[in-house]
């Protein structure tokens, strides 16, 4: 840890409470360290450095995106204006993911709504032989996750990755994927937007004044692409095939319903670490073996 001077870290927390700031402690520290960091000490220019970012964090700008980097299970990521931050909520839907692909040979997975990379990336760097597929719709987020995919094939972002391991396509959904690939992939994880629209305005600063609104709303009712999903997930997962999608805690019983409707089984809730229902998991019908010997006539 970057060692920094207690009463500088004080200050800025006093700054940071006074603004309304949810976290002042935490990103008081994260702040002053970064400015250590980057100038070697928080005075002369360190200083004016530091009064920049406790300004830009005090107006309610993300602390992420303050700072440039966002650090996800074992990566430290790239995140820019107009692309959406990932929250450590979503550590526990990647995780759903990376340990259904370790007990499988050479899985291949896709992740639609990739955004920074995150979850594909965190995939790849921890099931070694894993092939992934992630795409966007929009090209801001796929420019950005390409960068990251860099970074981790540089080693600048954390664990190694294979060359050629992970591919990020602009798109919609799944339609970017090969259709050789339909009725293979091993898994389908996503976070995609699904907040109903009704909920524009109610949101903290950090999330509706900075995250993308169409990485957020999944429609007039919330629960679109999910559905969307969930019925994709029938044609393009391989039998006994998981899909894990994230979702509005407020909706697991709508989301198991939509699982269960387009003729998905196992379907179950998974809670994150505040006890929320976080993300709905499922899996496509294995086939029946064919039956052996003959009918018996009547």
């Amino acid at each position: 840890m970057t060692p920094v001077d207690r009463a500088t870290v004080e200050a800025v927390a006093a700054r940071l409470t006074a603004a309304g700031v949810p976290t002042p402690a935490v990103d008081a520290r994260w702040l002053v360290e970064h400015v250590v960091e980057v100038a070697g000490s928080c005075t002369g220019c360190g200083a004016a450095l530091l009064d920049g970012l406790v300004a830009r964090r005090a107006a309610r700008e993300p602390l992420q995106l303050v700072l440039g980097r966002s650090w996800f299970r074992e990566l430290e990521l790239l995140v820019a204006p107009g692309v959406f931050v990932p929250r450590p909520e979503t550590e526990i839907v990647a995780g759903v993911a990376i340990d259904e692909a370790r007990g499988l040979d050479a899985p291949i997975v896709a992740e639609p709504c990739t955004g920074t990379g995150a979850i594909a990336l965190s995939v790849a760097v921890e099931v070694p032989g894993a092939r992934v597929v992630a795409t966007d719709l929009d090209a801001a987020a796929v420019d950005l996750a390409r960068d990251n995919l860099g970074r981790v094939l540089a080693g600048d972002a954390g664990p190694p990755l294979v060359a050629d391991q992970v591919e990020v396509l602009p798109g919609d959904l799944l339609e970017p994927l090969a259709p050789k690939l339909r009725g293979r992939l091993d898994v389908l994880v996503s976070n995609p937007p699904y907040l109903p629209a009704a909920d524009r305005g109610s949101w903290e600063p950090e999330v509706g004044d900075h995250d993308p609104d169409r990485a957020l709303v999944g429609g007039v009712d919330g629960h679109e692409v999910v559905d969307r999903l969930l019925a994709l997930a029938v044609d393009w997962l391989r039998p006994g095939g998981l899909v894990v999608l994230e979702i509005d805690d407020r909706r697991g019983a709508d989301a198991r319903t939509a699982a269960s409707a387009v003729g998905l089984t196992d379907v179950a809730l998974v809670h994150d670490l505040t006890g929320a229902e976080r993300a709905v998991v499922a899996r496509r019908r294995q086939e029946r073996p064919p039956t052996s010997g003959h009918p018996t006539r009547g």
